[in-house]
């Protein structure tokens, strides 16, 4: 599985570029030596004990959520055998603990997975966000800081934009198009690992008899190796494995959303459509799957051709503030 095409490198991106060319394409792109600048890169550069000591510095001596995955899980955070649970702990702890234990473990030939995910640095890092600029983006989205040591983030996807910084350790991003959603045997989305969509299928090791699809999707990937300081741009809803070596590890990443932030959530519908669509009969179900097509996806374009622009529904292509919160209060008191 090392043959992958390469995402496209682009180097001295600036915000022109990143908004006219990089976004429109659709693709992920190595955003190469983006923050190679930034003190926390230099601080790695120099050492693992540099970067420790840089990051209890700025520790806000706030807890975050730390997870914990037993060595023969080879770093993999899933779920359990059974499949009625996860393979890992979690408890809240600062980061100075956890920084400490990965230090004080890194020579150990067989140790636990440790992973600290998107700690949003307002909270944990006050002051290092000064440190953390993004020129590609506005001051309105907060860093958000991961680390740990060797481990396997299990092929997922974002609602939201994302450009994730490298800054300690090897990182190797492998991408699939969203169209692989099939082939790539996604987890039930009520109950995943970390909140977000997951696949089923071990990038490492995959089992083609339980999910012979696959062979499919990995014709389909790219692979993003980074190196400290590199940016890489991942377009919404692109899925992505994420292969973490090295006894400390830092990434630094922001995701942003084009769309609305008062609209309601994406994963509402679909949560309310596997309580009541799901369960009709199949004549039924498809009648529903024409209605989302006219009314949603407009197969047949203009859902609503010939009415007033004053005609007051839920389903016009523009709405108010007021005309929007008058919706979301109807669906509240639709059960």
């Amino acid at each position: 599985m090392s043959d992958f095409k390469s995402v496209d490198v682009y180097e001295n991106v600036t915000r022109d570029l990143f908004e006219s060319s990089i976004i429109p394409a659709g693709k992920p792109a190595i955003l190469k030596g983006l923050v190679a600048h930034w003190p926390c890169v230099r601080a790695a550069n120099e050492s693992s004990e540099a970067l420790a000591g840089y990051l209890k510095h700025f520790d806000s001596r706030k807890p975050g959520l730390v997870s914990v995955c037993a060595p023969e899980q080879n770093g993999r955070f899933f779920y359990n055998e059974a499949l009625n649970g996860f393979n890992f702990r979690n408890f809240n702890e600062t980061v100075s603990f956890a920084v400490d234990w990965l230090m004080a473990n890194r020579h150990k030939p067989v140790v636990e997975s440790v992973y600290l995910q998107a700690l949003g640095a307002d909270i944990h890092f006050p002051g290092m966000i000064s440190e953390l600029d993004m020129p590609l983006l506005g001051d309105a989205v907060t860093p958000r800081v991961w680390l740990g040591n060797t481990l396997r983030t299990q092929t997922h996807f974002d609602l939201a934009a994302n450009i994730a910084c490298h800054v300690a350790g090897e990182k190797v991003f492998t991408l699939f198009p969203p169209d692989q959603l099939a082939n790539l045997y996604p987890a039930p989305l009520d109950r995943t690992p970390a909140g977000v969509p997951i696949s089923l299928v071990s990038f490492e090791e995959p089992d083609f008899e339980r999910f012979p699809r696959f062979r499919e999707a990995l014709k389909t990937a790219v692979c993003a190796p980074l190196e400290p300081g590199d940016g890489l741009y991942i377009p919404e809803l692109w899925w992505h494995h994420v292969q973490t070596t090295g006894p400390l590890n830092m990434l630094v990443n922001y995701w942003w959303n084009e769309t609305r932030a008062d609209l309601v959530s994406p994963y509402l519908p679909i949560y309310l459509a596997a309580l009541s669509h799901k369960r009709l009969p199949p004549e039924q179900r498809k009648v529903w799957r024409d209605i989302y097509d006219y009314f949603i996806y407009e197969a047949y374009g203009d859902p609503l051709p010939g009415l007033p622009a004053e005609f007051s529904t839920m389903f016009a292509e523009d709405l108010t503030q007021a005309q929007l919160n008058q919706y979301k209060l109807q669906l509240k008191n639709l059960n």
